[in-house]
């Protein structure tokens, strides 16, 4: 299983950060994030403001489909106003991190 945690930044604040051609998103617009999941599947979602998703925690059946993800997610959310951070869990420490995720009361989906 192929664990990946994004958090996306919120340039509303500080627009000098986001990309020229772009209008500054305190988040990742929900519906693009959906498209791009593909073969994947959500155990996460935070959202920063109604339809933009602020943090998301994702599966993915294969490290491939993973990196496609990433490549992905950091292009569009780039042209959109936005950056993605990527942190990938490794194997070892998914149930803990999961676990840890519910302990929290993330909201896990």
């Amino acid at each position: 299983m192929n664990l990946i945690v994004v958090s996306f930044e919120d340039f509303t604040k500080d627009p000098a950060g986001a990309r020229a051609d772009s209008v500054p998103s305190p988040g990742f617009p929900d519906s693009w994030i959906d498209a791009l999941v593909g073969t994947g599947s959500v155990f996460s979602r935070d959202e920063a403001a109604p339809g933009a998703v602020k943090t998301i925690g994702l599966r993915f059946p294969s490290g491939e489909h993973a990196e496609q993800f990433c490549l992905s997610v950091r292009k569009v959310a780039n042209l959109l106003g936005t950056r993605a951070h990527i942190h990938k869990v490794p194997a070892n420490q998914v149930d803990l991190t999961l676990s840890e995720a519910s302990r929290h009361r993330a909201s896990v989906i």
